[in-house]
């Protein structure tokens, strides 16, 4: 039997709304079934960029979106961006925990 895990989408790919190589987010403690996302992480991304007015005039949220790419199947879709930096610092493994003060 082979363990070894399969993805879909096993290499970094290019978000297709600024052409940047999308970078793995660590997803473990996430209810995504999957150790990592691809996620584009270009704050000079359209779709990012765009994400902040789309959802204030449609939500009254001051949040955001990045795109994103599930390994396992393929799919697309969005995860949210309370801030610039959050998944910037937190989402990135090796990192997947904030800091807490002592």
């Amino acid at each position: 039997m082979d363990s070894e895990v399969k993805y879909k989408v096993a290499e970094a790919p290019t978000c297709p709304h600024c052409r940047i190589v999308m970078e793995k987010m660590d997803s473990r403690n996430l209810d995504w079934g999957t150790p990592f996302l691809w996620v584009c992480f270009n704050d000079g991304c359209s779709f990012f960029m765009k994400g902040w007015q789309h959802m204030m005039d449609n939500y009254g949220q001051l949040a955001s979106y990045r795109y994103m790419i599930e390994p396992d199947s393929g799919s697309c879709g969005v995860i949210p961006a309370f801030s610039q930096a959050y998944l910037n610092k937190y989402g990135k493994p090796g990192s997947p925990y904030p800091e807490v003060d002592e």
